[in-house]
């Protein structure tokens, strides 16, 4: 069922920006039909809200296509759109490096802003979990509407052994954002794949690829000293091999790193996801996270045709949202 935004307390203002249903479905793409419960996310979010909305649900449910349709109706032009990691990268530059003290940092990242809209707000870094509650204060206080899209509820940010570090962020979004759920239904991600992009992620390909002795390594060293081994390297194109990327101990920081400097990546011996270990399939999936989120094209070579495990310990949402992805990428 589709969360609806509760009747704010007398004491509340609604916020001064917002958009009508007509003006949302009006900046979708041409022939966009919205099924039941994206028409009823849509009523939702096109509700008065006091601080912004926090749209969630499954994979490939046009929470994305939503967010920005309600964003670009928006009557102002102080807004950003940001991706989530891309954010806190900038904000602990600016803290570490710069030693920038955080309320000022803010202040920059945000500028003049009215509105933020952080797409694809999904907890892969305890560190996030440092600045989150101070960045949502930051808006609240200073009454920066909001809209954040995930495909987890705000309860299950960051589950696992670091979820007690989200919990103060978790509060904050449940008391001041109206938490909006598109509920189950297609996965339009797959049925688009059909018409291919000639560019960026969706023109990729997972070919099923027998193992093979690997070039000679190249190192990549990043600001932070952190070395990437990768085995070819152009203007336009990384190759590496998934145990360079997946099975050293990276992050998604610097896969974020290695996505500003190509416009394709091709991935080598990729093992069957069904037996890929805990820890490097997590690493898998938050690298297809941040590729798919730049646009990068990804070229896979793999052994099997990727299917999801039957039992494993990584989040199933982490784990479902890669799969859909994925099946953006023509299949040879």
């Amino acid at each position: 069922m589709t969360a609806v935004p509760l009747a704010m307390p007398d004491e509340a203002v609604a916020h001064p920006l917002t958009a009508r249903v007509g003006q949302i479905t009006g900046r979708l793409p041409e022939e966009t039909l919205l099924d039941a419960a994206q028409q009823e996310a849509a009523s939702a979010l096109a509700a008065p809200h006091r601080h912004g909305a926090y749209l969630w649900g499954p994979v490939g449910r046009g929470k994305s296509l939503l967010a920005e349709a309600y964003f670009a109706a928006l009557p102002t032009r102080r807004k950003r759109r940001v991706h989530f990691h891309d954010f806190f990268l900038e904000l602990q530059s600016a803290l570490g490096a710069r030693r920038v003290p955080l309320d000022r940092a803010l202040n920059r990242l945000i500028g003049g802003s009215r509105a933020i809209l952080f797409d694809e707000f999904h907890a892969h870094d305890v560190a996030d979990a440092v600045y989150l509650t101070a960045t949502l204060r930051h808006f609240i206080d200073r009454d920066v509407l909001l809209i954040a899209t995930s495909n987890d509820p705000p309860g299950e940010l960051m589950p696992g052994l670091w979820h007690e570090h989200f919990v103060p962020a978790i509060r904050l979004i449940e008391q001041h954002l109206d938490v909006i759920e598109v509920a189950d239904g297609t996965d339009y991600r797959g049925v688009g794949s059909k018409i291919r992009s000639a560019t960026g992620f969706s023109a990729g390909s997972w070919a099923l690829s027998p193992t093979r002795a690997p070039s000679p390594a190249i190192e990549m060293t990043t600001e932070n000293g952190i070395v990437l081994t990768v085995r070819a390297r152009s203007a336009e194109r990384i190759t590496a091999t998934f145990e360079d990327l997946c099975g050293a101990p990276l992050g998604t920081p610097q896969y974020l790193w290695l996505a500003d400097r190509t416009t394709a990546l091709t991935l080598l011996d990729v093992p069957d996801l069904r037996t890929m270990h805990r820890d490097a399939l997590l690493r898998f999936c938050h690298l297809i996270d941040v590729l798919y989120d730049r646009d990068i094209r990804l070229d896979v070579h793999a052994r099997a045709l990727p299917e999801r495990p039957l039992d494993t310990a990584v989040p199933a949402r982490s784990l479902e949202r890669a799969l859909s992805r994925i099946s953006a990428l023509r299949h040879d």
